[in-house]
């Protein structure tokens, strides 16, 4: 559930209204993520985007923890691009990445550099506090992305051993369904979702993450579907700008607040090094979130 309440004050304690700045961005009482997508540069302009990028965070958002980026790291894969990717991830002060597969990263080689330089795992999960994160790469090259039987198996058996659990989930395109602009077409969609909405109707996921469309986020924002027991499904926009800068370096910052039931998902702007706070907005989740 959204809560329709202004972005600079929500109602939380007894005590009355509290500012934004004192709830959300408060290190000992939050988990603060970045999330980003689509970095895939084709020229120095591109790979100055990510690093600014990066600057931008380091300079203006204090507190995150861990970063996440959801597949096409390169445009095609190559040994010079994911070195070019470590090394300029290295300016960042976040210590935690955790990446999936998109299908550029899969283009030119299956996937094997990625394997080999950013993680042998195409499919993985973590869990901070009794939030589960479950990652799941392209596995096949071409535009949709495809997920096979024996992940969608192993994800399904995650999500309902542990629907005590926070469930955050993220993938490379977004899930046919979800409600995400474009995700009906085959190309900017995950194939067979029908495998995944059947689970969500019977089962809690509290966020999917995604990428692929490099659509701005007052395209792409936040989509809740009730059908799906809530899940709020979050398009994440390229790091890379496109159309000649009409479309900014874009991604996201997500928030969970110790103690509390709500997650607060942000809009950054890297080009204007700010929040857009019309798609900033405060969801329930199932569940609230344990810090210890």
């Amino acid at each position: 559930m959204i809560l329709q309440l202004p972005i600079a004050c929500y109602a939380g304690n007894t005590s009355g209204l509290i500012t934004k700045d004192e709830i959300w961005n408060d290190p000992q009482r939050t988990l603060k993520i970045w999330v980003l997508s689509d970095i895939q540069p084709r020229n120095n302009e591109d790979r100055d985007a990510f690093k600014d990028a990066i600057i931008d965070v380091n300079n203006n958002i204090p507190g995150i923890e861990m970063a996440v980026v959801a597949g096409d790291i390169a445009n095609r894969a190559k040994p010079e691009t994911y070195d070019w990717y470590l090394s300029t991830r290295k300016l960042s002060y976040i210590k935690d990445w955790n990446e999936i597969a998109g299908n550029h990263d899969l283009k030119t080689d299956l996937g094997k550099l990625f394997r080999e330089e950013i993680n042998q795992n195409f499919s993985y999960s973590l869990t901070k506090g009794n939030i589960l994160f479950i990652f799941m790469s392209d596995e096949e090259r071409g535009k949709p992305t495809e997920i096979s039987d024996e992940t969608f198996n192993w994800w399904k058996d995650l999500v309902v051993a542990n629907q005590d659990k926070i469930i955050v989930v993220v993938t490379h395109a977004p899930l046919e369904g979800s409600g995400i602009p474009f995700s009906r077409f085959k190309d900017r969609q995950i194939i067979d979702s029908g495998r995944f909405t059947e689970v969500l109707k019977k089962y809690k996921v509290d966020l999917w993450l995604s990428g692929h469309l490099h659509l701005p986020h007052y395209l792409a924002n936040v989509v809740q579907k009730e059908e799906y027991n809530g899940t709020i499904f979050v398009s994440i926009s390229s790091i890379r700008p496109e159309f000649l800068h009409i479309k900014n370096s874009e991604s996201r910052v997500i928030t969970f607040l110790c103690g509390w039931d709500y997650t607060l998902i942000q809009a950054r702007d890297h080009d204007r090094k700010q929040f857009d706070e019309s798609l900033s907005s405060v969801y329930q989740l199932s569940k609230k979130y344990n810090c210890e």
